[in-house]
């Protein structure tokens, strides 16, 4: 399985937007095969810091994702939202877990 961390750090006069224009990826990356769980979390004190909390049954499932038309282009459009470029972390786990 592989675990995907995302950290956003939004422009606050873009938050409603980013919300808005991130859901169509949100809901297509839950019926993608291969996804186990695709959630964003805001953070609690700020506003404007979100997490993507992604997890994939495989290397191949996460390919194919970044390959879908809905990623593409939230791509394109997302570099008006942040502030500091997206954080992104990929984790293996282990069949031992």
């Amino acid at each position: 399985m592989i675990v995907i961390h995302a950290y956003f750090d939004i422009k606050p006069e873009k938050r409603e937007r980013f919300l808005e224009q991130i859901q169509p990826l949100i809901k297509s990356s839950k019926a993608e095969e291969g996804n186990i769980t695709y959630h964003l979390y805001e953070d609690t004190k700020i506003p404007t810091k979100f997490i993507m909390v992604e997890e994939w049954k495989d290397e191949a499932a996460v390919e194919f994702h970044n390959n879908t038309d809905e990623f593409i282009h939230f791509g394109s459009i997302s570099s008006e939202f942040f502030v500091n470029p997206v954080k992104v972390y990929q984790f293996a786990v282990s069949k031992k877990n």
